[in-house]
């Protein structure tokens, strides 16, 4: 009796790591991101230190390489400088976007040019529907990327204070193209 208890807990044991090892698998995770490729492009709003909005252009590329192992987000956003109207870059950044088998989340893994960059935890938090978060001095920061009714693109940027979030930045974008197949 006692071998057989051993071996129907040894069956299940082994069938439960089978179907976890399946279920995150880093391809068939990202896959759940697809909504996200593509190119896309629109506009936005940040609040600055001076608590104004600021308006800004954006695009992202964004394309699966390594098997489908791997999201490449390339972001670009450029404003008209105020006082030359010359058209100046304030955002410029690049990110891998990658399933961490091992702790059951996304990582995402971000360099701003003239920020430095850093490594993120990121989670799926609904359809079509994904928020990644970063620690600054100032307080967790969680950014929530989203397709709206129309299809586009939208994203929020919050700060905690305390309990509270409070919202400092929104862009919404459309797609202009399909992402192109890179490996």
């Amino acid at each position: 009796m006692r071998n057989f208890f051993l071996l129907l807990f040894t069956s299940l044991f082994c069938h439960t790591l089978t179907a976890q090892t399946e279920a995150m698998e880093p391809a068939a995770a990202l896959e759940k991101l697809a909504f996200m490729t593509g190119k896309w492009e629109g506009t936005g709003w940040q609040m600055g230190q001076d608590r104004q909005r600021h308006t800004f252009r954006q695009t992202e590329d964004i394309y699966m390489t390594g098997a489908g192992e791997v999201m490449v987000i390339h972001g670009l956003g450029k404003t008209n400088d105020p006082e030359t109207g010359e058209e100046k870059v304030i955002h410029n950044a690049v990110a891998m976007l990658t399933y961490n088998t091992r702790a059951g989340h996304y990582d995402f893994n971000s360099y701003a040019v003239g920020r430095g960059g850093g490594n993120h935890i990121g989670k799926i938090t609904g359809d079509n529907l994904f928020e990644w978060y970063l620690e600054t001095p100032n307080g967790q920061i969680r950014y929530t990327i989203g397709l709206n009714d129309k299809g586009q693109w939208h994203e929020i940027g919050e700060i905690a204070m305390g309990e509270n979030w409070f919202q400092f930045f929104e862009m919404t974008l459309d797609k202009v193209a399909e992402a192109e197949g890179r490996d």
